[in-house]
């Protein structure tokens, strides 16, 4: 049986990684070329970094690019702030009712 993973899960798994997360976080200054990517990881070598970008790929947070031998990777923050802002949609109305109802309490114990 093989899974297959919602687009939501594909963003997720690759945040995951902190290794993906610095891929993302180079990228966040401009495009850079595979090779530039696999020199950050000196620990894993290039076959280890082109999985993580297989992974980032997966989740249409990097585009790659090719032009002649070089392959240049883009960062495409758009799914990552979907994902994001969808999550803290949901999650924001518990935190202001938690909020709102501190406020009150600190508000009798100040009457008190």
């Amino acid at each position: 049986m093989t899974y297959s993973f919602a687009p939501d899960d594909l963003i997720w798994k690759a945040l995951g990684d902190g290794r993906r997360r610095l891929i993302i976080e180079a990228l966040a200054t401009g495009p850079k070329q595979t090779g530039e990517l696999v020199e950050l990881f000196p620990d894993i070598g290039r076959t280890g970094v082109l999985k993580h970008i297989d992974i980032l790929t997966e989740g249409e947070i990097i585009q790659v690019r090719r032009e002649g031998r070089a392959r240049w990777n883009i960062l495409n923050p758009e799914p990552i702030k979907a994902v994001c802002n969808s999550w803290v949609a949901k999650h924001i109305d518990g935190v202001k009712s938690s909020a709102a109802r501190l406020k009150q309490i600190a508000e009798q114990e100040d009457e008190k």
